[in-house]
C-alpha cells in the first residue's frame, strides 16, 4: 500500500470472504488515508453497505490529512484548507450530521501583489470594489463570472446523479456525464485559452486571474480550465469554516462509521516538483479556528499570525522581504494538489476488481469538496459492482433518466 507525493493517494479495497453478487455485504473494507477523502469514503461505505461492514482505516499521521491546525500562542490556526465554498454541498451535509457549527467570517481586505506593486487592492466599499474592476478591466470580470457560473451549474448535476445510486468507473465518464465533451476537453486546454475565447481579456488574466490560481493551486493560468474553473468559483460567493477546526469533520466521519483507526507505515513515495517565479505564492493574516465575540482581524501594524503559503520552506532573508519583525516560524507541510499538465490522460477510479483510487478526481481539480464527491462516487462504485447493479455504472444521458425517475 503505497501513498504518492502530492496526491496523498487513497485507495479503499474490499476483503471479504463472500462472493460478491449475493444478498451479504462485504465482511470487511479497507481504506487507505484518513484525510477528508478517506474518512468521507468510509462514512459512505458504511452508509450504503450497512453497520455489518467492518471498516478499517489506515493512517500513517494525524486523522485530518490536508485538514490541519497549527498551535501558535495556544491558539489553533487552520494549516491546510482554510475554508470552502457555499456550494460545498457535501461539506454542508457533513456538519450538519455531525452536529458541527459554522465559524462566523472575520471581515478582511484582499490585494494583488505584481512583483514591483499593487496591481489591485480591495476597499471596505463593495460597489467601489466593482467600479475598480470595471475601469481597470472593462466587462472581463463579468465575462469571468458568466463562466464560471455556467461550469459550476453543470457540475451541480453530480449531486442529483449520486443521489439516485449513479456512479461511475473513470473521471472522463464522470465529466462526461456532467458537461458532455466540453468538460472533457477543459482538462485538456488551459485556463487562459478558454477565457480569451469567451471574451476575457489577456491583462485581466494576467493581473486577476493568474493571482487567483496562483493563491489556490500554486499554478498560473496555463493549467486546465476545469480545474481552474473550481479554483476560480472557490474565490466568489459565501466562504464558510468549520468552528473548532476544519478537521473536526474527518475525527468525527471516522466516528460515525465506527471505522478502526490503524497507523500504517507509507512503503514508497513520489516526489512532483515545479519551478515558480517567485519565492511565496498567498500571504494574508489568518483568524484562530475559536473566534470569540469580541474579537476582531488584526491591522497590518500590528503584531499578527500570517499565513505564506509557498513552495519551500523559506529563508530568513525571504522572511525579512515580507516582514518588517517577526518572533517565531512554524512550517507545516501542506502536499496540496497534483501538478496539472504532467498527466496527458485522465485516470480510472477502478484499480481492479475490487480496488478503487479514490484520488483519481483530483486530477480534473482539486478541493475538499471534489475529495468528497469522490468518496461518494467510489463509495457507490464499490456497492453497484459488488451487487451487480451495472445499470446504475457509467449510464449515458442521466439527465434525462433522473427526470424520468423524479
Amino acid at each position: 500500500m503505497a501513498r504518492s507525493v502530492p496526491l496523498l493517494a487513497m485507495l479503499a479495497t474490499l476483503l471479504t470472504t463472500a462472493a460478491a453478487g449475493g444478498d451479504a455485504p462485504p465482511g470487511k473494507i479497507a481504506v487507505i488515508g484518513a484525510g477528508i477523502g478517506g474518512s468521507a469514503v468510509a462514512h459512505f461505505l458504511q452508509q450504503h453497505f450497512g453497520p455489518r461492514v467492518q471498516i478499517v482505516v489506515y493512517e500513517k499521521g494525524a486523522v485530518g490529512g490536508r485538514l490541519a491546525t497549527i498551535s501558535v500562542n495556544k491558539q489553533n490556526y487552520e494549516s491546510g484548507a482554510a475554508s470552502f465554498h457555499s456550494l460545498s454541498l457535501h461539506m454542508q451535509d457533513f456538519i450538519k450530521l455531525l452536529g458541527l457549527r459554522q465559524r462566523r467570517e472575520v471581515v478582511g481586505r484582499s490585494a494583488i501583489f505584481g512583483g514591483e506593486h499593487f496591481v489591485l487592492e480591495e476597499t471596505d466599499w463593495y460597489l467601489l470594489n466593482l467600479f475598480r474592476l470595471w475601469w481597470h478591466y472593462g466587462i472581463s470580470f463579468l465575462r469571468l463570472q458568466m463562466w464560471v457560473e455556467e461550469v459550476m451549474e453543470k457540475f451541480m448535476r453530480i449531486y442529483k446523479y449520486q443521489a439516485h445510486g449513479y456512479a461511475f468507473s473513470g473521471v472522463e465518464e464522470l465529466l462526461y456525464s456532467l458537461g458532455e465533451a466540453t468538460f472533457v476537453n477543459m482538462t485538456q486546454r488551459s485556463v487562459a485559452e478558454s477565457l480569451l475565447q469567451g471574451g476575457v481579456t489577456q491583462r485581466f488574466i494576467d493581473d486577476v486571474v493568474s493571482a487567483v490560481l496562483r493563491a489556490s493551486y500554486g499554478q498560473s493560468a496555463s493549467m486546465p480550465a476545469f480545474a481552474g474553473a473550481m479554483s476560480l468559483a472557490g474565490a466568489q460567493g459565501n466562504l464558510w469554516s468549520v468552528e473548532g477546526g476544519n478537521k473536526l469533520v474527518c475525527s468525527g466521519l471516522l466516528k460515525l462509521a465506527k471505522a478502526s483507526v490503524i497507523h500504517a507505515t507509507v512503503t514508497s513515495v513520489t516526489l512532483h516538483t515545479t519551478d515558480f517565479p517567485s519565492f511565496f505564492c498567498t500571504l494574508d493574516n489568518i483568524c484562530p479556528v475559536n473566534i470569540s465575540a469580541n474579537f476582531r482581524r488584526k491591522q497590518p501594524q500590528e503584531a499578527a499570525v500570517w499565513r505564506v503559503q509557498s513552495p519551500k520552506p523559506l529563508f530568513r532573508t525571504e522572511l525579512k522581504t515580507l516582514f518588517r519583525s517577526y518572533y517565531s516560524v512554524q512550517t507545516a507541510e501542506w502536499q496540496a494538489h497534483p501538478l496539472y499538465g504532467s498527466r496527458r490522460s485522465l485516470p480510472k477510479f477502478v484499480l481492479h476488481d475490487q480496488l478503487f483510487y479514490l484520488n483519481a478526481l483530483e486530477w480534473a481539480a482539486s478541493s475538499v469538496e471534489m475529495m468528497a464527491v469522490a468518496a461518494k462516487n467510489v463509495a457507490l462504485l464499490a456497492y453497484n459492482r459488488w451487487y451487480q447493479d451495472l445499470d446504475k455504472i457509467d449510464q449515458k444521458d442521466l439527465i434525462h433518466k433522473v427526470k424520468t425517475e423524479l
